[in-house]
């Protein structure tokens, strides 16, 4: 009994959902006829009449000229042309200008033009340079520095050529005491020779030469080989150059020379030494002394 009860409700509602179907459909007819309608109308084209257009208003206007930079007044650049920008190595800053270059010249040192080629020692014209003998008998090994002659003497001897008399000679053996050793004896020779001319007497001794008065220096000018000597305080001139020697030592040798010149603001001081050449010794061969070559016997002139 139920169930007939519902087969009639769904039967109801189909049946109201066909009749409003079947209105919708009816009221959608209507309105597709009246489109019908209107797209039959006929159209009809209108004449064309061009309009007129107003001409745009064109304004020009320039970029302002660029100002300058807080770096600097050189750092000025249009908006899309930037700046070349260099690195100067002397200032160690950047700049927008290449960095110049700044050639120093040197100036060409003038040549001191003077050479020194040896010290010369002024060395008294008769030296003593041993003994010979035994006690009571001893006599002396001079030296003639101007002939280069050895001769043997004793007191009383003259040297005519050098004007020169031996007054007294004595040979002493000294004693050194050292606390740390043995006595140690010395023995040297002593002799005491007059100027025939002044009169001036001179001790000799073979412990050392005698050097009479200063050093001289040997000198020559760059690139010649004749030589001069010259004292302290000799004053020459080469060419338009005047040469001043000031000072003279033989240890170490050398000379302090003042050279005075046209071409010089003010006078230039140099000190001098002797060129010395060396003699390069081979890696794989190292240096040996020479055993030393004894030299030859002297016959030497006895005289009274």
């Amino acid at each position: 009994m139920a169930a007939k009860s519902q087969d009639k409700i769904f039967f109801g509602v189909a049946l109201v959902l066909l009749l409003a179907s079947a209105g919708w459909m009816a009221l959608q007819g209507s309105k597709l006829a009246k489109l019908r309608a209107s797209a039959d109308a006929s159209i009809t084209a209108s004449p064309y009449v061009p309009a007129g257009i107003d001409a745009p208003t064109v304004s020009t206007s320039t970029w302002p000229i660029a100002p300058s930079q807080p770096t600097g007044a050189e750092w000025v650049y249009d908006v899309f042309t930037p700046p070349e920008i260099y690195y100067n190595e002397s200032t160690k800053k950047f700049s927008v200008t290449p960095p110049v270059t700044v050639i120093v010249e040197v100036p060409k040192e003038i040549p001191f033009g003077l050479e020194l080629v040896s010290i010369k020692q002024d060395a008294y014209r008769l030296q003593l340079v041993g003994y010979i003998g035994g006690e009571g008998d001893y006599r002396g090994t001079f030296e003639n520095t101007i002939s280069g002659e050895t001769v043997i003497g004793r007191t009383g001897k003259v040297f005519a050529d050098l004007g020169l008399t031996i007054k007294s000679f004595t040979v002493k053996r000294n004693k050194t005491i050292s606390p740390d050793s043995m006595p140690i004896y010395d023995t040297e020779a002593t002799a005491v020779v007059v100027d025939s001319k002044t009169g001036e007497e001179v001790t000799l001794t073979n412990k050392r030469r005698l050097i009479k008065g200063s050093p001289l220096a040997i000198l020559k000018t760059t690139g010649a080989s004749e030589t001069t000597e010259h004292k302290v305080g000799s004053k020459f001139t080469i060419g338009n150059v005047t040469y001043t020697v000031r000072n003279v030592s033989s240890e170490p040798p050398s000379a302090e020379v003042v050279k005075e010149s046209p071409e010089l603001k003010e006078p230039e001081t140099k000190t001098l030494t002797p060129f010395v050449p060396v003699d390069p010794v081979p890696a794989s061969q190292p240096a040996t002394e020479q055993p030393a070559t004894p030299a030859p016997a002297t016959p030497f002139p006895f005289g009274n």
